[in-house]
């Protein structure tokens, strides 16, 4: 290790690249958390909200930031935010952080995670599948078995290559910072960049599997 500190006897910055983007998420989604535990977006934690971004701009890359970073951005064109955006707002928010309008539930469910909704048109023959989270159907190894079977790919990550993404039911409600949750990240960056990577849960891709079992 010694051999790859930089000249101040530090790690090369890479080293820390990961860790640091994992703690702005963190830090991120505990602030929109305080902001939506009493039911109500202020304008003051709209602004607040908005100047943490603009002091944070690693964490406006990658998601949930860049999704806050250009909706706040539309909703500040005119320099002010009204009753209709701070209730966009909060819908925004409460659906990032998997708080609902109760807030006693956390998210722990994949249907909360961005996975498609309606689920798209689910085919096997040519495609390529990769897996993450725990799957109800079975084993990785079986749940990739099955696709094969169909004349589908595996890929062992998500790249532009990927078609379907498959996102097992139960997920931490510390998703975005777990292993199964960078799958999650990049097919989310992925697409962004205008990959047409399809994100589902377990339930659709087993109808689809039974369909063409």
């Amino acid at each position: 290790m010694r051999d790859h500190l930089d000249e101040d006897g530090q790690p090369p910055e890479p080293y820390f690249a990961d860790r640091r983007e994992r703690r702005l998420v963190s830090e991120l989604l505990g602030l929109c958390k305080g902001m939506i535990c009493d039911g109500v977006v202020s304008d003051g934690e709209a602004a607040s909200l908005k100047r943490w971004l603009g002091g944070h701009p690693d964490a406006q890359i990658g998601y949930p930031g860049n999704v806050l970073t250009e909706r706040l951005v539309r909703i500040y064109a005119d320099g002010v935010i009204d009753d209709d955006e701070r209730t966009e707002l909060q819908e925004l928010l409460m659906g990032l952080t998997g708080e609902d309008k109760t807030h006693d539930e956390p998210m722990n469910l994949s249907t909360r995670l961005p996975i498609d909704d309606p689920a798209p048109t689910i085919l096997f023959d040519g495609m390529e599948y990769v897996f993450t989270g725990r799957m109800l159907y079975g084993t990785r190894r079986e749940c990739e078995l099955a696709v094969s079977e169909r004349g589908g790919r595996i890929g062992d990550s998500v790249t532009r290559r990927t078609d379907y993404l498959v996102v097992g039911p139960i997920a931490s409600r510390a998703w975005l910072e777990s292993t199964h949750g960078r799958k999650i990240l990049r097919a989310v960056e992925l697409r962004r960049d205008g990959s047409r990577i399809a994100i589902v849960g377990e339930e659709p891709w087993l109808l689809a599997l039974e369909g063409g079992a």
